[in-house]
């Protein structure tokens, strides 16, 4: 069985970040031959051509060599009104500038929201990106988490024996396509 490294990005930043918690859920609950590591984005500059003309950032040369080395990547993401936040629409146009090191790796996204849409909106602005960008996205579909209060204890942490079992049975068949992809 191909051992597979998977690249997760959460895109919150706050400490105690419910979608943090539930990559470190998924990480724990990752299958046999997935390794889910947690990439910290919060020292990666805004997205600015001036920038990028001057010089690559140091962090943004190091997101694209770990990604480029990653058999995948899963983006953990609250919903802001009805999108993505700020610092993962940073890490897409990081990733969409060159050496473009996320073409042709299998991508998807979960989010886990306080709400019972479970992320619909932030899911859907996030496919609909990936489909309108230049590049090669295999892209397996998103999972939301809806209403989490009921399913963390009082750290913070996932721990709804159903929503980890679901996020057990999402990661699972994310391997598959991973590997078939």
């Amino acid at each position: 069985m191909q051992h597979l490294n998977v690249v997760a990005f959460v895109g919150s930043l706050r400490h105690n970040s419910v979608n943090a918690a539930t990559a470190r859920a998924a990480a724990a609950a990752a299958p046999e031959g997935m390794e889910i590591s947690i990439y910290p984005i919060d020292d990666i500059p805004f997205y600015n051509g001036d920038v990028e003309e001057a010089g690559v950032p140091v962090s943004v040369s190091a997101l694209h060599e770990t990604v480029g080395d990653a058999d995948a990547v899963i983006y953990f993401t609250p919903e802001y009104n009805s999108s993505f936040p700020a610092v993962i629409k940073n890490i897409v146009d990081w990733l969409s500038r060159p050496p473009r090191s996320l073409d042709g790796t299998p991508l998807t996204a979960v989010a886990t929201t306080l709400g019972g849409r479970a992320g619909a909106g932030v899911l859907e602005a996030f496919t609909s990106t990936y489909e309108h960008m230049s590049g090669d996205f295999p892209f397996f579909k998103p999972l939301g988490i809806g209403r989490y209060n009921d399913k963390l204890d009082e750290a913070g942490e996932l721990i709804d024996p159903e929503t980890l079992q679901e996020l057990s049975d999402y990661l699972a068949a994310f391997a598959e396509f991973v590997r078939s992809n």
